[in-house]
């Protein structure tokens, strides 16, 4: 026999918005006995606020609330969660409302007085509805960072590397701000693969990757592989002297990473208003070009 004491896993989070204290209390015992995890709200402002901070998984909401009503707190919960399932609860004059509510993205509404089991049925069929969806959402993320990530590096790939170059120009110019671009690759590193093999190699290139993202500012700048062992990173807003800091700490933590006799030609260069993209990008090439035949392991900068 089961022991009814056992603590189940919530079937799902349900946020009821009502302002009848009574149809609360009816849907809350009803759902909670389902195995529903209930929390609540009774105006369309306190429902909209309860799906940002807790982020429920099906809206049972009324149409007709104090403040703003159930169809404008339904388009601020599709704003805050454009998937989120709600389902609204109409009196029999206000079906039509129901039927403007689906329109503007409801995924379902129940008539009151309800059955017990026909609001069940609902919730439950909205539940894996949304369930489908956010697996569904999830997968389409998953491709999307597939398609703009280098696999060995974790780093943004080559493609999104100008995708974001265009965008950010595009915005630097608007908004008058500043943009630098480092671009690197690695010294000796040929011969580090011909004497320890490719494996070997894929490794320091995955090492690579790992002291980029943590020289740069996190959520503010970007890295990419650019292709093979050439790397390069986006600064955003940097000044000169942030950006040569960002170039030195990469060149630093890679001449004390601990493979052998690899280090680093970093160009950098700073964007300046006869630049197209292409001209941005050799720019930085050519820096790196001379800091390579300059010795090796060190920045040569173009910035101004």
């Amino acid at each position: 026999m089961e022991n009814s004491n056992v603590l189940r896993e919530p079937r799902g989070k349900v946020l009821i918005v009502d302002d009848a204290p009574d149809t609360l209390e009816i849907i809350q015992k009803l759902l909670h006995y389902e195995g529903y995890d209930v929390t609540m709200a009774a105006t369309g402002e306190e429902g909209v606020k309860k799906v940002e901070e807790e982020k429920p998984d099906i809206v049972l909401m009324d149409i007709n609330l104090p403040g703003i009503d159930g169809t404008e707190a339904l388009r601020r919960i599709r704003i805050v969660n454009p998937i989120q399932c709600v389902i609204m609860l109409t009196a029999f004059a206000t079906v039509e409302n129901a039927i403007q509510a689906l329109k503007e993205g409801a995924s379902d509404f129940v008539k009151k007085p309800f059955e017990n089991e026909h609001l069940i049925h609902i919730v439950n069929q909205s539940l894996e509805k949304y369930k489908t969806l956010k697996e569904k959402e999830k997968l389409e993320g998953e491709v999307r960072r597939l398609s703009i990530t280098d696999d060995l590096t974790g780093l943004y790939n080559h493609r999104h590397f100008f995708k974001t170059l265009e965008a950010e120009l595009t915005r630097l110019k608007r908004q008058k701000t500043s943009l630098s671009l480092l671009m690197f690759d690695l010294d000796n590193f040929k011969k580090y693969n011909d004497l320890y093999g490719h494996l070997e190699g894929d490794k320091v290139l995955k090492s690579i990757g790992e002291i980029v993202r943590h020289s740069i500012r996190y959520n503010v700048d970007s890295g990419y592989r650019y292709g093979g062992d050439e790397f390069a990173v986006l600064l955003i807003g940097a000044s000169a002297e942030q950006a040569l800091a960002i170039a030195e700490r990469i060149r630093f933590s890679i001449e004390y990473a601990g493979f052998q006799n690899i280090t680093v030609s970093i160009g950098l260069t700073g964007y300046r208003d006869h630049f197209d993209m292409e001209g941005f990008v050799k720019s930085a090439d050519d820096a790196m070009y001379i800091a390579k035949h300059s010795g090796g392991n060190q920045v040569h900068t173009l910035i101004s």
